[in-house]
């Protein structure tokens, strides 16, 4: 946002106006610095609020892909289009490029591989106290990372600090059909040639992209939608430049800040977070999981695809706010009703004529 109004400011741009969009909730710590930004770009945003405007309603996971968040991109799409926008630019990958990385540890793996032993312990240490890890951890994930590949082995992607993430509820027979089992072969495997304090910045963007995560929503048809972070240029010469450069321990966005110190407002410049959603997905989740339960009966689980008990457990869990692997367990829920949204009434299929 400050980028973009000083660019108008300057008459860099052809930009008439500039008008910020901003997702918050009830008590969110992002309110006070949303103010911020609009006295020291002397604006005026618009506030969506989850409070008012559900994430997820169970009529609205419909549609070509099993997703959400319909009825608050349509808000979104209704705002710019009522400014008169032409383009619409998200603040998306923004984490990934500019390296805001609390956890960037395998950077250690550089100085192990010149054989400075002393220095990579400093590095663990002082990562260790950053991202709360045991500095042993860390040395023992960058020791293996350290080592080149030999073929396409299974542990490649626990190497790179892609950990178990807890219970998923896939059944063995799905995970062995659809290749889960062989992560490696899914994505691209391109991103393995990147030195390995990189793999995972270039593995993210890669699994975005084949993903197809940054298309355009049907609700912005005729506005120019589009990530200024994923600017390729922009891409590639972050990717080049030296990595504890871009973000340090306890400094992410490390080269960003200093690079636009006088673009954005005093009150920003020592913030080391961002206010999280955690609890607007669980007020939004919650009813959806309670609903299932009461129902027990499950496409995901007629199909094959996921085992009865494991989910049951997982969504009782979820009803009491307890701990559920909650970013994957919302996938299972929004790929369960948009099943069942997208079901042909009995009646429909009784009569192929109707139908």
């Amino acid at each position: 946002v400050c980028m973009a109004a000083d660019l108008i400011r300057r008459g860099d741009v052809a930009a008439s106006g500039l008008v910020p969009i901003s997702y918050v909730h009830r008590g969110s710590r992002d309110v006070p610095f949303i103010g911020k930004v609009e006295e020291h770009c002397d604006l005026r945003s618009a506030r969506l609020s989850v409070d008012d405007i559900p994430l997820f309603a169970e009529s609205d996971i419909t549609g070509a892909l099993p997703h959400g968040r319909s009825r608050l991109q349509q808000s979104a799409a209704v705002l710019a289009r009522d400014a008169g926008a032409a383009a619409f630019l998200t603040g998306q990958v923004g984490d990934q490029i500019a390296g805001n990385w609390l956890d960037d540890s395998l950077q250690v793996v550089r100085p192990l591989r010149r054989g400075h032993l002393l220095a990579a312990c400093r590095d663990a240490l002082a990562w260790s106290r950053a991202a709360g890890m045991p500095a042993a951890s860390i040395l023992s994930r960058a020791s293996r990372a350290a080592l080149p590949y030999i073929g396409r082995a299974a542990s490649l992607y626990r190497v790179e600090g892609m950990t178990d993430q807890g219970d998923t509820s896939l059944r063995i027979p799905f995970v062995d059909r659809t290749g889960l089992s062989r992560p490696h072969e899914v994505f691209s495997n391109d991103w393995m040639d990147a030195p390995p304090w990189r793999r995972p910045h270039v593995r993210a963007l890669t699994m975005m992209r084949e993903l197809r995560l940054l298309e355009a929503p049907e609700t912005m048809e005729g506005l120019d939608y589009g990530h200024p972070f994923m600017h390729r240029p922009l891409v590639e010469f972050l990717l080049g430049v030296p990595q504890d450069a871009v973000c340090r321990p306890g400094e992410p966005r490390r080269l960003m800040r200093r690079a636009l110190s006088p673009m954005w407002p005093g009150a920003l410049k020592g913030r080391r977070s961002k206010g999280l959603f955690s609890s607007s997905y669980l007020k939004a989740f919650r009813p959806l999981a309670v609903k299932l339960l009461k129902a027990r009966r499950w496409r995901v689980v007629e199909r094959g695809w996921i085992d009865r008990e494991s989910l049951a457990s997982r969504l009782e869990r979820l009803s009491h706010g307890l701990e559920c692997n909650q970013q994957q367990l919302r996938r299972i829920l929004l790929l369960e009703y948009w099943l069942r949204n997208g079901e042909f009434p009995s009646w429909s299929l009784a009569n192929p004529h109707t139908a």
